[in-house]
């Protein structure tokens, strides 16, 4: 397309969103890669609806890495959150296991291991 005719449909998709017409406007910045026009509908789906996912595909074809890393760290965030490791305002419960259970033999091995490997020898390879 020459520069005259993307310069009008760029005119015309800034009348439809002005008016409105979001859907034919981001046809039109679509179609033109009007990064303008497209940062406008990148806002509008971010602001306006809250819809950050969307407003990220059309931050990316304008080419605006500033938005998109801000949409990520807040979806970072809230995924952080959402999943406890936020500041929790209530301790975590705590869990009572029983007394562990060890076989006579492996604690014998275990021990002459842990002697053998103070005393600077080689580990028994033993079991």
């Amino acid at each position: 397309m020459d520069a005259s005719e993307r310069a009008l449909l760029i005119r015309k998709g800034n009348e439809c969103f002005n008016s409105g017409d979001i859907r034919q406007a981001m046809e039109l910045f679509v179609k033109t890669k009007y990064r303008d026009g497209l940062t406008r509908v990148g806002d509008y789906y971010f602001y306006d609806k809250r819809q950050p996912l969307l407003a990220v595909k059309f931050y990316r074809m304008a080419g605006v890495s500033s938005k998109v890393e801000e949409i990520q760290a807040r979806m970072v965030m809230a995924l952080s959150q959402w999943l406890g490791g936020g500041e929790s305002k209530r301790p975590a419960p705590r869990v009572e296991l029983p007394p562990l259970k060890v076989s006579p033999k492996l604690k014998i091995l275990a021990e002459e291991i842990l002697r053998r490997e103070n005393d600077g020898a080689k580990p028994v390879t033993e079991a």
